[in-house]
């Protein structure tokens, strides 16, 4: 039997070193999906996922993305998942101007349409606790701007 879609299945993660306006470049960020794992993807995925430990709920902000923005047409979403209360973060939505900050608690969803400057920062977690991020973006990489 001919398996005509095998090629949008893609086992693993492509792990790279740094993402555009993300810190700290301490670790590797794990893709999930992008144009680079299946050539037709039309959305880029990033995530991280976490048991919190004492440690980390000593020191949250373990990655950050700073303030930037996506090109028209890209929009983002960002799916902090996990147990109740388990990761807090700090989303900022808006130019410098008209800039909003919000504390978003897992399990929740925040959408970013295109152009809209934004950033995202780890800033509580319960010990005890699994829980993350995942960021989806609606091309099949991952294109930043700087901020307005």
């Amino acid at each position: 039997m001919n398996k005509k879609y095998s090629q949008n299945i893609v086992k693993g993660v492509k792990t790279v070193r740094a993402l555009p306006y993300h810190k700290p470049d301490v670790f590797f960020y794990p893709i999930l999906m992008g144009k680079d794992r299946v050539p037709d993807a039309k959305i880029w995925v990033y995530y991280f996922f976490l048991h919190v430990t004492e440690d980390l709920a000593k020191n949250p902000e373990i990655s950050w993305a700073d303030r930037h923005r996506h090109p028209e047409g890209i929009d983002e979403c960002y799916l902090i998942f996990g147990d109740s209360n388990a990761i807090t973060v700090e989303v900022t939505l808006g130019d410098s101007k008209e800039m909003e900050t919000y504390e978003v608690t897992s399990p929740s969803a925040v959408f970013i349409p295109a152009g809209i400057t934004h950033s995202i920062k780890p800033i509580r977690m319960t010990a005890g606790k699994c829980g993350g991020i995942l960021a989806i973006v609606s091309n099949g990489e991952y294109i930043c701007l700087p901020p307005e």
